[in-house]
């Protein structure tokens, strides 16, 4: 596994997905965030995994206002998706 590689590629990949996600829960108000799953950036998208529909369409809301912010943290991100985590996870 060492010599592969792929155990290091995978610890960066769960890294930034941690990175992003205490940036998403620091950023948003605390119940907001504690709704969070995960936060996935994929090349210019980044998508915001919640833990209901419910809390699906609060955090959508929230994140457009924090548009501006996003934009200084990551000026790369081009796009943001809020969905429902699937079951699971």
């Amino acid at each position: 596994m060492k010599r592969q590689g792929w155990l290091q590629g995978l610890r960066r990949v769960r890294g930034a997905q941690q990175a992003w996600l205490d940036w998403a829960r620091a950023a948003l108000p605390a119940e907001l965030g504690a709704a969070l799953v995960n936060v996935v950036q994929k090349g210019p998208e980044l998508t915001v995994l919640t833990v209901s529909a419910a809390w699906c369409a609060r955090v959508r809301y929230a994140m457009a206002a924090l548009e501006p912010r996003l934009r200084e943290y990551a000026p790369d991100i081009v796009k943001v998706s809020v969905r429902v985590s699937p079951a699971g996870r």
